[in-house]
């Protein structure tokens, strides 16, 4: 029983080792210290930019709008 856990562990640990000596591979190609880059330019815009006043309606029978939105458009099953 403990050979197979130790041939089940003993790749999962080596390979776990392997993997921790890489924190390059994680890191930012510019570091957020550089005072060379400067700051982007933002613009101002507010939150209700392309906002449409729309207006509660009655529901419309569903089975028409299914049969217009469907495939075939109309053509029915």
């Amino acid at each position: 029983m403990y050979r197979y856990l130790l041939a089940a562990a003993l790749p999962l640990a080596l390979a776990a080792c392997a993997a921790s000596n890489r924190p390059a591979d994680i890191l930012p190609a510019v570091s957020p210290v550089d005072s060379g880059l400067g700051i982007r330019s933002t613009h101002h815009h507010t939150v209700l930019d392309g906002y449409t006043h729309r207006v509660p309606v009655n529901p419309k029978p569903w089975r028409q709008q299914n049969d217009s939105q469907g495939p075939g458009a109309g053509g029915g099953s």
